[in-house]
């Protein structure tokens, strides 16, 4: 708990509503501790209720509640503070005005296409664009029929739609990882989902295809189409020989490239390639585009020496435990990195034994530079003995851990079965 108010100090200084920082974090925490027990209380006397749900095989693996009767003041003192802290940042972050800023640039680069102007960057950025609308589209140009379509609708419903789309994604995600539906809805207001919610980001979508490769193995490929870096789990699927969903994936993407071509035209992908060259060149001259990537602290081939050697390492592990060093990997290998990248690391986090660390590390990677510690604390996890989580605080307690149940080859098991 020190640790965690430790991460926080840039916090500490700000006001909620002339209450400072640190004060409503304390009230609030209090009041949530005070609630907590008595619902332990009430969980307690609950108690053969659940365990006769438990041995009727009502209770899926990985999809219990969390169990409040089971954790000590201390224990219930150290989720609320890293809670509250989450919650109360959410709320600071949504009081300024213009949200939704990376879902403005996908609709108003996509219209500007659409009405024959330039969606992707044909030169050096030497000012801020004027506003989201005037900004430029990153991703490749089958998505840009999709926004121009959006752009075309009331700005209130689309923005409405595509905020409550993410978060069913976001959501979905933990689901499939086993985390129970409470705390899945607490993850929710995780800063950094949190940042990818109010950017209008797509960062949901790309993660919920990340986590759902232990299902459909192809969903990997297709998270290629959205972020460059999204491609390197695909490595996964060679690693683990499932090439029943390599082929299933590129067959997607063949036919939405070949869907989409006669809308966008060749010069469309030409233009697409020649912006990212823009956008790196911009990025040397303001390098606040780089986000929290070490590529702006790194030499040119360094950070690709290093992206490379994180992925080789990765690839040393098979199974779960593979597919989540990957995306460790894909982090580092992030040209721009901003908060809702780092959720990448989740399903190596929640790899951790020990539930306090998995708690301190969310607690502590909440804010600014300091997600950097997901990055690392995955890693410690992957690196460290191969064990079962442990302990009345760590949500996949009972489970052998993120995405329950063995998912390496056997052999009465096809490529592509779930291998529960």
């Amino acid at each position: 708990m020190v640790l965690v108010v430790g991460y926080a100090v840039p916090q500490l200084g700000r006001d909620m509503a002339g209450v400072p920082f640190w004060l409503a974090w304390l009230l609030v925490t209090t009041a949530a501790v005070v609630g907590m027990r008595t619902l332990r209380h009430t969980d307690r006397a609950a108690t053969g209720t659940a365990s006769a749900a438990a041995r009727s095989g009502r209770t899926a693996p990985g999809g219990r509640e969390f169990a409040l009767r089971h954790l000590t003041t201390l224990q219930l003192a150290l989720v609320a503070q890293v809670v509250v802290a989450w919650v109360l940042y959410d709320i600071l972050l949504w009081q300024p005005a213009g949200h939704l800023y990376d879902l403005n640039v996908y609709l108003g680069a996509s219209e500007r296409w659409m009405n024959g102007g330039q969606a992707y960057l044909t030169a050096t950025l030497t000012a801020w664009p004027a506003g989201a609308r005037a900004d430029f589209f990153l991703y490749p140009p089958p998505l840009l029929p999709v926004f121009a379509l959006l752009s075309q609708w009331p700005a209130a419903p689309v923005a409405a739609g595509w905020t409550a789309f993410q978060l069913v994604c976001w959501y979905r995600a933990f689901r499939i990882l086993g985390l129970a539906p409470s705390l899945s809805l607490l993850l929710l207001t995780f800063p950094p989902v949190m940042i990818g919610l109010e950017s209008g980001n797509i960062a949901g979508l790309t993660f919920l295809l990340f986590v759902a490769a232990v299902r459909a193995g192809g969903a990997l490929i297709v998270d290629g189409i959205f972020k460059v870096q999204s491609g390197i789990p695909a490595l996964w699927l060679l690693r683990q020989r499932r090439w029943r969903g390599l082929l299933a994936g590129t067959a997607v993407i063949f036919a939405i490239v070949l869907m989409t071509l006669p809308l966008v035209g060749v010069d469309a992908w030409r233009a697409w390639w020649a912006g990212l060259g823009y956008r790196a060149s911009s990025q040397a001259v303001a390098d606040a585009l780089y986000g929290y990537s070490y590529a702006r602290v790194l030499p040119a081939p360094a950070w690709v020496a290093a992206c490379a050697a994180l992925t080789v390492v990765a690839l040393a592990f098979r199974g779960r435990r593979g597919l989540a060093a990957l995306g460790l990997a894909s982090i580092f290998a992030s040209p721009a990195l901003w908060p809702h990248g780092f959720v990448f690391a989740m399903p190596a986090v929640l790899m951790l034994e020990s539930g306090t660390a998995m708690w301190l590390v969310l607690g502590a990677s909440a804010f600014g530079p300091n997600m950097w510690l997901l990055f690392g604390g995955g890693w410690l996890a992957i690196l460290a003995a191969r064990r079962s989580p442990a302990g009345p605080l760590h949500p996949l307690t009972g489970t052998d851990g993120p995405w329950p149940g063995p998912i390496e080859p056997q052999a009465h098991s096809t490529p592509e079965s779930p291998r529960r």
